[in-house]
Order: structure tokens, then C-alpha cells, then sequence
């Protein structure tokens, strides 16, 4: 049987193409006015121009928070995401 060699598959920056790598980030959410971070947030980050993207598997938990932010009389809120 032959078969030929798979190319591992290497995710590609959406902006300019380069290779994106797993970190963590910093994200900011404009909400009306008021302004949340979320910090520690699990990300792929583009080895060439930095630009970082929240990770599927974050997403849903990302929206649980900014939605419980939403509710607070804050106008800036900086929490850490947590990993459950």
C-alpha cells in the first residue's frame, strides 16, 4: 500500500498569514459605555503580527462572564479568566 505523507496542519493568521501558536491574552469588550478585560484568556496567537484569537472552546464562557459583567455598575471591570 502507498500512501503520501500528510502535511501537518498549521493554522494560519485570518490577517496576514502567518502561523498562529497557543498563549493566552488580554481581551477588551466595549459594552454601551462601559469597558470589561478579561485577562488570561486562552488564545492562538499569529507568530507574525500578534494579532490573538479567543480559542472556540472559551467562547461560551467568555459571554457567561461579560454578560454577568453587564449587570455590575461599573464602568471598568478587569477580571481573570478562569479554567474550569
Amino acid at each position: 500500500m502507498t500512501g503520501k505523507r500528510e502535511k501537518s496542519k498549521v493554522k494560519k493568521c485570518p490577517l496576514c498569514c502567518g502561523e498562529m501558536y497557543d498563549g493566552i491574552t488580554a481581551i477588551p469588550f466595549l459594552i454601551g459605555e462601559k469597558v470589561a478585560v478579561i485577562k488570561d484568556v486562552p488564545s492562538e496567537i499569529c507568530s507574525d503580527c500578534n494579532e490573538a484569537y479567543m480559542k472556540s472552546s472559551v467562547v461560551g464562557k467568555v459571554e457567561s462572564v461579560l454578560d454577568r459583567l453587564e449587570e455590575l455598575h461599573s464602568e471598568i471591570s478587569i477580571v481573570h479568566y478562569e479554567v474550569a
